[in-house]
Parts: C-alpha cells; structure tokens; sequence
C-alpha cells in the first residue's frame, strides 16, 4: 500500500534530519521560507539539533561558518527555493577554498515546476557546481524505501567531505511537493544515532627529503592553520634549532616561542636578504606579499605539507609536497639526526629581537590606526579569539602581534570582506570574541548585527574608520591614477555608525586618539561598538616610516 504525501515527505524529512545529526550535526542556520517547510520543521523537531533563524541568506551562510569556526562542527545551511539559494553563494566560496564542512541545503520547486515560469524558481540544479566539492539533487518524496536508501548512500558519500584531507562544503538540493506541513506527530523517526566517521592517519617516506633536511639553513613557513594541530612543529622546531616564519593565523604566534619569527613582513619589506637552503611550507599560504614575493625568488629546496587532497602551489610550486596533517609529518622527522644550526638560529632571534624593539617603540609614538591595533592587542587575553577583517586589518594584526596569547581567526579563504560580522557572531556563540573591522567591511555587513540583538550573543566590535578603503593607498593607482582615485578607489561614505549600534541595542563609543581607546575596558557582559576615528593619509606616511625604521636595523645588523 503506497504511503500517503504527508506521511512519505515527514519520513523523507525527518529521516535527513537524523542522518545529518548522525554524521556531527548540531546546528542548522534556517533562513524563513515557504518551500523549506518540511526540512524546516524537522530540524526544530529534532531534540538535539539547535537551529538558528536568520532572515538574510548571505549574513546566515557566514553565520554558520562562523558557528563551524567556533565549534569545530559541520553546520548546515536552510533556505526556500529562488533566488535566496543564490546569496549563498559568497559563504560557499569562502569554506571551499579555507576547506569548511558547510552543509548547503536548497529547497526547490518540483521537478514539474521547474522551467516552466512557475513563481520563485530558478535552476538550482548544480548552482554552485564551481565552489563546492559534492553535490546531489534529491528525489521527491514518493514513500518508498529507495528514497529513503538514497538518503543513507548519498550521506555516506558526502560524509568524506565532512571530515579529513578532503574537507569543504556540499550541497543537497531538496525538491518539495505541496501541501508542505509534515506530520508533527511522527517523532519516531527523529533519531540521534552516531555514524562511526572516517579517520585519516599517514606516514611518510621520508627518503626523498633525507639529505636535504641535513642542510644548514632551513626554515619553516607556517601559514593559515586555523582549525589544526600545530604543537609538533614547534617540538621539531626546537629540536633542529629551526626559525618558524609564522603566520598570525598559524596560531603559532600565541605560544611565545623564542624560534617563532613575527615581524618578518616588515623585515623582507626593509630588503631582508638572508638566503635560505631549504623551506618547509606548513598550511596554507601566508598573508604577507612580501614573503610570498621572496618565495619565489629563493633558489632554495621546497617542501609543502597540507592536509588537503589539493595542494596550494601558490607563490611557487614547491619541489615536493606531502598530504599530510603537520602534526603527522613532524612526527614522522622525529628521528633524523640533529644538525648543528645554532648560529643561524640566533641570527633571526637577533634580527627578530631588534626588530621588535623598534616596532615596540615606533608605536609607543604612532597615532595611526596601527596604534589602535597594536593597544587593541594587548587589551586582548589567551580566552580571546580576535576575529579580523581582511584588507589593512589582518595586515596590521600580522605586523603587530607579538607577546600575544591571543588566537586569531579570519576568512582567509576568497578574502572577502563581505560576511565578515556574521562569521565572527557565529564564532562569538562558542568562544570570547573581539572583532576587529574597517568601515567599509562593516557596512558591508551590518546585516549581520541582527543576530547579536536576536540571540544576546556578546560581542566587541572595534571599527577602524578611516571613511573608506584603506587597503588602496598602498597600492600604485594612488599616485599612478590620482585624480580618478577617491571615487574609485577611496570610496567614503560618510556614515555614521551610532545610529547602527542604536538600530541593533549595541552600546556605542566614538574614540579620536589613543589615548582614550587605551583606557577602555571592554565588557563582558553586553555588545559594544568601538568606533576609532582614524585618517588614511596619516595611517600611509606613518606606515612608511615603520618600513624606514627597520631598514636602517637591517643595514646595521647584516
């Protein structure tokens, strides 16, 4: 006997419900729609999956990064069928490329309402073919057992996406047919069973880079680890007398390690030029140009370790690479013979020290908005997680920290600055977090604010304004195209951010030097915006000042 319409869509929905949730799922960010009825109601039915409600798609996908960031979790995505899906598609982009289990699900009209010129339909059958590394078009619930196995094969599929080397987001599109409302009686069928998950474990052959590791002067470049173990580079790195060139977001930097090297943008800016005979790329590429541009300069031996079925080749494609967590490669080291590289070692700790006395220094003066980084920094505890925002924030983060115990985040993926408040919100429900943002990037996402106010989630926001695009004037339209600059590039707005903060109940305070932002004591009990009034000219000159400092170290030392 066929199974009634409303009986076979519960037991369809209520059954993805279960299987996501046997697979790691405990958060789903639901944007209100019609055609997401069903999976809608199954995911608030569920005993043990909290949802979040967010009515803007694009903010709601970096929401949920935000909450994968924080907790370590997969997290999936709801929206209703149309052009909602299509908002989706920043966030998507962003996990794939900084390799995030985001779990997209799309609703979408049935297959006889598909390109016909029925209402809020588009063709969202491989949407987002480009950014994703699964994807499957579920079939309408029919009440048979096949569908039902289609959900349990296809799970299992997409479950190697969810965890590992292969990590990154998948995309389920989800027919419904009408009427839309399953049956709230048939909780049976909401299960919290647990799926035994892939586990990866490597070793390697390490015949290949044997007498390479036996050189002198070698270095290790970590770039963005975020969600990976780190602590065996550090062994490795003490053991071998080896200088750790660390990225802000290799969250190496929080240790205090005398091998770790943080103020090397700023060095290879001032002309450093100490050639190296082998390097080891950890994670992904690293923030500073400067020591990308190097990179593909350096005549010396290249190895990549990444934890990933794709290699990032970006600057330069290494000599040899290896998919292999960090922790398991250094492990794997373990027991090559020791080299004696102590004077090469102390040289960068030299290099290193000087450096950040002079730095330490220059900003005990400056009044730029480095300054207000470098004071934000210290203001910040090893219980923080600084979120960043990309452009000339993450830019002044990786200059500045040092004798930090702080962890840094960012989406570091695409880049982007859109999205930026809604995946530092989301980090904000599992972990402490400050947020640090130009007022471009703000604006872009002030939609974001929305789930602060909706959901008491405390947070602190320091806005660098300097009415613009700070990012360009580093750049050589600045001087190479400047009477078309401003409009292009520069970009005010003239916005003024107290009304933002009163529209979302944030608190508000407007700080125009140092000296007060220094006084400040953030809150731990409701949300705060900071806005730092800083000017972009200022910010350029004292920036090349910095550079002019530290070339005369260098000139001195080398």
């Amino acid at each position: 006997m066929r199974m009634n319409h409303k009986e076979a869509l519960t037991k369809q929905v209520y059954t993805f419900a279960s299987e996501l949730y046997a697979y790691g799922v405990r958060e789903v960010v639901i944007s209100p729609g019609s055609r997401s009825t069903p999976l809608a109601i199954a995911f608030e039915a569920h005993p043990n999956i909290k949802t979040w409600i967010h009515p803007d798609e694009r903010s709601a996908a970096f929401f949920a990064l935000g909450l994968i960031k924080g907790s370590e979790r997969p997290v999936a995505i709801l929206c209703t069928s149309g052009t909602a899906a299509a908002n989706y598609t920043p966030a998507i982009a962003e996990s794939q490329i900084s390799r995030i289990p985001l779990i997209v699900l799309t609703s979408d009209r049935p297959h006889e309402l598909r390109s016909v010129g029925a209402p809020q339909a588009i063709n969202q059958v491989n949407m987002f073919a480009n950014y994703i590394n699964f994807q499957f078009d579920m079939p309408v619930a029919d009440g048979s057992q096949e569908m039902l196995n289609t959900i349990n094969y296809q799970m299992q599929i997409a479950s190697q996406y969810l965890y590992g080397p292969h990590r990154g987001p998948i995309h389920f599109n989800l027919p419904f047919r009408e009427p839309l409302t399953p049956d709230l009686e048939m909780t049976e069928n909401l299960k919290s069973e647990h799926k035994i998950l892939p586990h990866y474990q490597k070793n390697i052959d390490i015949q290949d880079i044997k007498n390479v590791l036996k050189d002198k002067k070698g270095l290790i470049i970590v770039g963005d680890m975020q969600h990976q173990a780190v602590d065996q580079i550090l062994t490795y790195a003490t053991i071998h007398d080896l200088p750790i060139l660390a990225d802000p977001l290799s969250q190496l930097r929080k240790f205090n390690h005398p091998n770790v090297i943080t103020t090397y943008d700023l060095l290879y800016r001032s002309h450093l030029n100490i050639d190296a005979d082998f390097i080891i790329r950890v994670g992904k590429p690293v923030i500073s140009k400067k020591l990308n541009q190097w990179l593909t300069r350096t005549n010396a031996f290249q190895i990549l370790v990444q934890n990933n079925d794709k290699i990032d080749v970006f600057p330069t494609p290494p000599h040899i690479s290896y998919e292999i967590s960090a922790n398991d490669f250094f492990r794997s080291l373990v027991n090559e013979p020791t080299v004696n590289r102590k004077d090469w070692i102390e040289r960068w700790q030299s290099i290193e020290a000087q450096s950040r006395k002079a730095i330490t220094q220059h900003m005990s003066q400056a009044t730029d908005e480095s300054a207000f980084v470098s004071t934000l920094i210290q203001k910040l505890t090893k219980d923080d997680a600084l979120f960043v925002s990309n452009s000339m924030p993450i830019r002044d983060v990786d200059n500045l920290l040092f004798d930090s115990e702080v962890e840094v985040y960012a989406n570091r993926g695409a880049n982007g600055i859109d999205g930026v408040i809604s995946t530092a919100l989301g980090m904000a429900v599992h972990k402490r977090v400050t947020l640090l943002i130009g007022d471009l990037a703000f604006y872009h996402d002030m939609n974001g604010l929305l789930m602060a106010k909706l959901n008491d989630i405390h947070i602190n926001v320091v806005i660098l304004n300097n009415d613009g695009g700070g990012i360009f004037s580093y750049l050589p339209q600045k001087t190479a195209a400047e009477q078309y600059f401003e409009r292009l590039f520069g970009t005010p707005t003239g916005l003024n951010f107290e009304y933002t903060a009163m529209l979302y109940d944030f608190s508000f305070k407007r700080l125009n030097n140092i000296t007060d932002f220094s006084q400040v004591s953030f809150s731990n009990m409701n949300s705060y915006i900071y806005e730092m009034i800083t000017n972009r000219e200022d910010n350029l000159e004292q920036h090349q000042l910095l550079y002019k400092k530290l070339s005369e170290i260098l000139n001195v030392t080398l």
